[in-house]
């Protein structure tokens, strides 16, 4: 297969990284014949390139063969750090049994295929990816959506009755006395429950508790 026409191939270019040199070169072959799109390797076995071409959108398929969750989360975060924007992430050879899906989308990655996944995905994978589509199968982005759900169900009943009305107040706009005069309580009451509201939340200031609310509320 070769993507659609409304793909522009000057615009992108894919990166191989962290396989062994034999195995990136086959991938460049079969992966630039499929889909039309320029491939480089990034020869240091790093899992992501130390130099990406700024003027094109960059997807980078990363070989997660033999590296542990630990590596991946933590290679991850620091490569995001200092990225720029139009990069999409495509992790390979991931071992099913690292359970790290829910961590891998809350990263920003864009795809993932598992140790014994054909080969014939992965142009399907890069063809989505242009289109701003995930590549997740549909059982594990299932998954990732329950885990989710569990999780913000969880949070949500770590706060008390009055927490919770605390914070709905202070997520539209209103100050310490607002929220004073609305509950009929003390200024002091109030500071009390905000926190109480931002520790367990794991916030540090009024602005990302509003934010939180918006997403939990």
């Amino acid at each position: 297969m070769v993507l659609s026409d409304s793909i522009d191939a000057a615009s992108w270019l894919i990166y191989i990284a962290g396989s062994a040199k034999l195995q990136s070169e086959l991938l460049v072959v079969f992966i630039e014949k499929e889909t039309g799109l320029p491939c480089r390797i990034d020869n240091t076995q790093n899992m992501f390139p130390t130099q990406l071409v700024s003027e094109r959108s960059s997807i980078i398929f990363s070989d997660c063969r033999n590296r542990s969750a630990k590596t991946i989360v933590t290679g991850l975060r620091e490569f995001k750090q200092r990225s720029q924007a139009d990069i999409f992430i495509i992790l390979f050879n991931l071992d099913s049994s690292l359970k790290i899906e829910d961590k891998l989308l809350e990263l920003g990655i864009w795809g993932i295929f598992y140790e014994d996944d054909p080969l014939e995905n992965m142009p399907l994978g890069v063809e989505a990816i242009c289109k701003g589509e995930i590549w997740f199968s549909r059982q594990v982005m299932s998954n990732c959506l329950i885990n989710m759900r569990r999780h913000n169900c969880s949070e949500k009943a770590m706060l008390t009755e009055r927490e919770h009305e605390v914070l709905k107040l202070l997520s539209i706009g209103c100050s310490n006395n607002n929220i004073a005069v609305d509950m009929d309580i003390s200024i002091h009451t109030v500071r009390s429950h905000l926190y109480h509201i931002f520790k367990k939340i794991g916030v540090s200031s009024r602005h990302q508790a509003s934010i939180w609310a918006n997403r939990h509320l």
